[in-house]
């Protein structure tokens, strides 16, 4: 509890570059309720439990900056789980992250919600991997960054990216399109094998890091210039979502759906795509916790203000008392219009003025913590 409210004094503090901490809450905070009570629980319950949080979106959330941030400070304060999901996005000719680091070995393709979705499946990630036979891979993590595993879950079809042999695995098994391999010893690298034959067609999806401890699994994944339309594309998002027991699930999407001239954008076709995302995702479990996050403010092209902005956050709010989510409204946070300018000026966001440096990001990412915490800390009476 230090740490929080150490942390809350930081966060609180005034700073240059437009920032209205006094707008810095969430809209319908009831509906999190849920995953309160989940957040209670660690601190109560004895035996080891794990609360997952999914976190989706496009460029912003890719690189893992804003999320990394944030899963940091939800384990500092209610434990370390892992790592959560990883993938190989250099093998799909993009970045990631760069607290993991990938490996490989043979010939590799990919496809994602922007490319040959038609003819490949395409899970959460929104991207999917597909080897070649006896093609290899590696991950491996800093052995003092803290995410050192001993539960790996491999996303694939087919059971066919295995461990190559290493005496500290115990066990592997398949369940749910899911590969669980188990060690004794917590592991900083592990390497696999793609051992189908050349007439199948196997797909990687995603690699969960995890370990044996209590605590969060922040999951976070993003698709480069991706919109809530084209992720919509991924056709088990929602299975994969519940399937890694998830009790909070994060929406950001929005800079690309509205990122055209005015006379072009659709409103009300975006509202759609929002909310046939938290359609899936209720179907699958309709008590599961879902927070929106507004895209933040831009400029079109690097001149114009863009108007849209605006336009889709008031259909945001709509989808908040249609749909009985929850609203994180980064856009008047962060200053509202031009606001860009200032984070700019402050060195916080980028000359494109779309996107944002890692410091900035970081403040994005802390200053969503705050939010949430602040309702913990005060609407919640477990």
């Amino acid at each position: 509890m230090l740490n929080y409210i150490l942390s809350f004094l930081f966060f609180t503090t005034p700073i240059s570059e437009g920032i209205d901490s006094s707008k810095n809450k969430i809209v319908n905070v009831q509906s999190l309720h849920g995953f309160f009570e989940e957040l209670s629980d660690l601190k109560t319950v004895n035996n080891r439990k794990v609360v997952s949080v999914v976190h989706i979106g496009d460029s912003h959330i890719q690189a893992n900056y804003l999320t990394g941030r944030i899963r940091t400070l939800f384990q500092e304060n209610f434990g370390n789980a892992g790592r959560g999901i990883v993938f190989p996005y250099k093998l799909a000719e993009s970045y990631g992250p760069n607290d993991v680091k990938f490996d490989y070995d043979g010939k590799w393709g990919y496809c994602s919600v922007k490319k040959d979705f038609e003819t490949n499946n395409i899970g959460l990630v929104g991207y999917t991997t597909i080897p070649d036979p006896n093609s290899e891979l590696s991950i491996k993590v800093s052995e003092k960054g803290g995410y050192t595993f001993s539960k790996v879950i491999v996303l694939d079809e087919f059971g066919t990216l295995l461990p190559i042999s290493d005496s500290n695995i115990i066990s592997w098994d398949r369940n749910n399109n899911q590969t669980l391999i188990q060690s004794d010893n917590l592991l900083s690298e592990i390497r696999f094998k793609s051992t189908h034959s050349a007439n199948s067609k196997p797909s990687l999806q995603g690699i969960v890091l995890a370990n044996d401890s209590s605590g969060i699994l922040y999951h976070s994944m993003g698709v480069n210039g991706a919109t809530a339309s084209q992720y919509l594309r991924s056709l088990n998002f929602q299975t994969q979502i519940v399937d890694l027991n998830t009790k909070l699930t994060i929406i950001s999407f929005g800079t690309n759906d509205c990122y055209t001239y005015s006379s072009k954008f659709c409103s009300a076709c975006v509202k759609e795509d929002f909310q046939k995302i938290i359609h899936r995702i209720k179907r699958e479990d309709p008590n599961m916790s879902i927070l929106i996050t507004t895209p933040s403010d831009h400029f079109f092209r690097r001149r114009y203000s863009n108007k849209n902005v605006e336009k889709l956050c008031s259909v945001l709010y709509e989808i908040v008392d249609e749909e009985n989510v929850a609203l994180w409204d980064l856009y008047q946070i962060m200053g509202g219009k031009n606001s860009i300018l200032d984070w700019q000026n402050a060195s916080l966001a980028r000359r494109d003025l779309i996107h944002f440096t890692k410091e900035g990001y970081e403040k994005q990412g802390e200053l969503l913590y705050e939010a949430i915490m602040y309702h913990y800390e005060h609407d919640f009476n477990p």
